[in-house]
C-alpha cells in the first residue's frame, strides 16, 4: 500500500500588529482568519486516520496542527505531536526595516526574494542562505520517508517549506520555488509508492476559498503590504 502525506501550510498571520508593530516571526499567531481556516482543514481532513502528526514548531504551525486533530473523527485522543525544526520558515533578515519611505526598492526586495534567479548562495530578503535552507528541510523529509510506522501523515509547515518539498518531488531545481504558491491554510496531498515513486494529487487546495476568487496576491505581496501599512502608522508625522 502506498503511503500519503497531507501536506499543509499553517493558518493566516498577521506579522505586525494593530498598531504597526512589528511581531516576532518567529512567535507569530493566527489571526482571526487563520484559526477559521485550520479549523476548516480539519473539517476536510475529518475521517482521514493519521499515524504522524508532525508540524515545525513555531506557533502557528502549533496552533494549525492542534485546531486541525481536533476535527479529527474519530477523535484523536492525545496526539503525538512531533515538533521538527528543520521544518521552520526560512528566516528573513528584515521585513520591516524600511529606510525613509523608498517603498519601490522595498518592494523589489520583498516581491524578488524568492527568485527568478536563485541560487543555493542566494539569502532570502538578505538572512539564511538557501543551501542551509533546503539541506535541513531536506534532512526532516528523509527522516519522514525512512520511517514506515505510517500510512497517512500531517505535516504542517510553511510556504517556503512546502514549495521546496514540492519541488523535491516534481523534480525541479531551487528555481521552481517562485512559480508555486502556497497560500494561508492550504493543503497538497502526496502519494508515496513503494520503490520511491510519488504522484502529487492535489496542490494549494484552499478549502475556505476553494475557487481563489479572493487570493489574487502572492505570499510576498501580501507580506510586502503588510509592512508597508505598518511603516506608515509608525511614520512620524
Amino acid at each position: 500500500m502506498h503511503r500519503r502525506i497531507y501536506l499543509l501550510r499553517h493558518g493566516d498571520v498577521s506579522y505586525f500588529s494593530n498598531d504597526g508593530k512589528p511581531v516576532s516571526f518567529d512567535n507569530a499567531s493566527l489571526n482571526e482568519h487563520g484559526l477559521a481556516q485550520a479549523a476548516v482543514l480539519g473539517e476536510v481532513l475529518s475521517a482521514v486516520p493519521f499515524q504522524k502528526f508532525i508540524f515545525s514548531g513555531l506557533l502557528r504551525s502549533r496552533q494549525t496542527i492542534e485546531l486541525v486533530a481536533g476535527g479529527l473523527r474519530p477523535v484523536v485522543t492525545s496526539p503525538d505531536f512531533i515538533s521538527c525544526p528543520d521544518l521552520s520558515e526560512i528566516k528573513p533578515a528584515a521585513i520591516n526595516a524600511f529606510p525613509g519611505s523608498d517603498f519601490e526598492h522595498w518592494k523589489n526586495y520583498f516581491l524578488t526574494a524568492l527568485g527568478p534567479g536563485l541560487t543555493f548562495d542566494s539569502r532570502f530578503m538578505g538572512g539564511e542562505a538557501f543551501s542551509d535552507f533546503t539541506n535541513r528541510v531536506n534532512r526532516a523529509l528523509g527522516v519522514l520517508l525512512d520511517d514506515f510506522s505510517w500510512t497517512n501523515s500531517l505535516v504542517v509547515a510553511h510556504s517556503v517549506v512546502n514549495r521546496w518539498i514540492l519541488c523535491r518531488f516534481l523534480g525541479l531545481g531551487l528555481d521552481g520555488i517562485h512559480a508555486i504558491e502556497q497560500d494561508s491554510g492550504c493543503m497538497n496531498v502526496i502519494d508515496i509508492f513503494p520503490g520511491g515513486k510519488s504522484v502529487i494529487r492535489l496542490m494549494n487546495y484552499t478549502p475556505v476559498d476553494r475557487a481563489k476568487v479572493n487570493l489574487r496576491k502572492n505570499t510576498l505581496e501580501m507580506l510586502f503590504e503588510q509592512s508597508v501599512e505598518a511603516h506608515l502608522k509608525n511614520k512620524p508625522e
